[in-house]
């Protein structure tokens, strides 16, 4: 689960990030599925820009409650 704060890893898996955000779970296969493709295309402008839609999603579906930023 590609999520961090300040404190490090914020939900070991999607389940959890689910039921403690209300996240949807198109979004939480998307989040979990880049997460995953990291390891192999960290760093790829396609990748990058796939993370950068990811957060706009997230951000929209948790109502803006929190500060999310993408960092690659």
């Amino acid at each position: 689960m590609p999520l961090w704060g300040e404190g490090g890893l914020i939900f070991n898996d999607g389940d959890e990030l689910a039921r403690e955000w209300g996240v949807s779970a198109a979004l939480v296969a998307d989040i979990v599925a880049w997460g995953i493709a990291w390891q192999t295309s960290s760093g790829q402008p396609d990748h990058d820009a796939e993370g950068a839609r990811l957060v706009r999603r997230l951000d929209h579906e948790v109502d803006h409650r929190f500060r999310i930023v993408f960092k690659s």
